[in-house]
């Protein structure tokens, strides 16, 4: 004799666990969709080779945001630019700056924002900007090479 199957309870049952399954899925990966984000814009004038998207963006040290975007600057190829999303409410002053870091042995580089002192009033865009500018400098291995390089060239007699 062949076994009744309730074929209502099965469906059901698999139907739960899809939806647990999917609702699993979404809560490990918490990505980007929540929260309000501004934009911005900073112009590099080194190599970004270990930056990629979805890199961090820190404003000293703590975590505001990621990069969403790494270009060449249309108007200059010798710069890349870089579209960063940053958490509504990160107060980037006029003199905040922009530079990449490396983290440890891992060698993972994430874009830290310093500066920012009280009096100096917000970041806005400027007329003809899409979004605001960050000004940047060059990082502590783009600074060391171009030094080198100086020294490697006065050497030689």
């Amino acid at each position: 004799m062949e076994p009744k199957v309730n074929y209502t309870l099965v469906g059901l049952f698999i139907g739960l666990l899809g939806a647990a399954s999917l609702a699993g899925v979404l809560w490990l990966s918490r990505t980007d969709y929540r929260g309000v984000y501004d934009r911005y814009y900073t112009f590099l004038a080194e190599s970004v080779s270990r930056l990629s998207r979805d890199s961090y963006v820190k404003y000293q040290g703590v975590e505001v945001g990621r990069v969403k975007e790494i270009a060449l600057d249309p108007k200059n190829p010798e710069q890349v630019r870089l579209a960063l999303d940053l958490v509504r409410g990160t107060p980037v002053k006029e003199d905040t700056v922009a530079l990449l870091e490396t983290q440890g042995l891992t060698g993972i580089t994430t874009v830290n924002l310093r500066g920012g002192s009280r009096a100096s009033p917000l970041l806005k865009a400027k007329p003809g900007e899409h979004y605001p500018v960050i000004k940047s400098q060059p990082s502590f291995y783009a600074q060391l090479s171009q030094n080198m390089s100086r020294l490697m060239g006065n050497e030689q007699v």
